[in-house]
């Protein structure tokens, strides 16, 4: 079965402009190392009912692989475990291997001096409280763990929104697990052309990717004050040195038809 994946970012801060979501994008590329491609990405705010639904929704639409960022810590607006209960209809319970997580990181924070008490307090053990059949992810990093959910057919990962946390439990709790779904080989490069003009481009990106089938070109965002055009070429497919020779040959090709673009002299 195809993986088709989900994002989905939870946070009033992301949506009221306080703090930019890098979360996601990091994410993303994760998985595109990994040869996954994402089909959806939402954000929503810190509501069970809104959480509840958008994962309804990405259901629905056919993802099996749903990512969530944020909403996992100690506060009263930390509502994404109790959205995804609601969205399957479950009950939340005290995990024993959360709580012993959550215990070890506040003990250990103590002792390095770096919070007062390493008190289990209510706001603390909220954060081993879990969906019925879900299981936790380890972060050293700090207080919430991860959590997976395997339900109707589809598998949950609930990630921290601190970036730290979430790239720790991604590295360190998920890539085996995720490896163990991939279907072929990624590779991708990315060039620059010292064009001024997108429209030029267009043509071109459209005869080499007849001339080469199995790539992927799409023209990427320029940072403010950048001039020319960058390119992202990337290709899937079952070996390795295939993909890459033919990525390596479309950027080459790409480059080459586009240095016959510009003026001559």
């Amino acid at each position: 079965m195809t993986t088709q994946i989900g994002i989905l970012v939870i946070g009033n801060e992301i949506l009221d402009g306080i703090v930019l979501d890098t979360n996601s994008q990091w994410l993303i590329n994760q998985l595109k190392a990994l040869n996954f491609q994402v089909s959806e990405k939402m954000t929503v705010r810190d509501e069970i009912q809104v959480i509840s639904k958008a994962l309804r929704r990405m259901l629905l639409a056919g993802a099996n692989l749903i990512f969530t960022t944020g909403g996992l810590g100690p506060t009263h607006d930390d509502k994404t475990l109790a959205g995804v209960a609601m969205a399957f209809e479950l009950p939340v319970e005290l995990n024993d291997k959360a709580l012993t997580i959550v215990t070890r990181q506040y003990t250990e924070m103590h002792q390095r001096g770096v919070i007062e008490t390493g008190e289990i307090t209510e706001p603390r053990r909220k954060m081993a409280i879990l969906p019925k059949g879900a299981r936790p992810l380890d972060n050293r990093v700090g207080g919430a763990p991860g959590v997976v959910l395997d339900v109707e057919g589809a598998q949950i990962i609930c990630l921290p929104g601190v970036p730290g946390e979430l790239m720790w439990i991604f590295d360190n709790q998920l890539l085996a697990l995720l490896k163990g779904m991939i279907e072929g080989v990624f590779a991708e490069e990315v060039i620059y052309l010292p064009l001024r003009d997108e429209s030029t481009l267009a043509p071109i990106i459209d005869e080499v990717m007849q001339d080469v089938p199995g790539v992927y070109i799409k023209s990427m965002v320029k940072p403010y004050g950048e001039s020319g055009i960058r390119l992202w070429v990337s290709s899937s497919g079952q070996s390795q040195t295939e993909v890459e020779e033919r990525v390596h040959r479309v950027a080459n090709l790409l480059v080459r038809r586009c240095e016959e673009q510009l003026p001559q002299g």
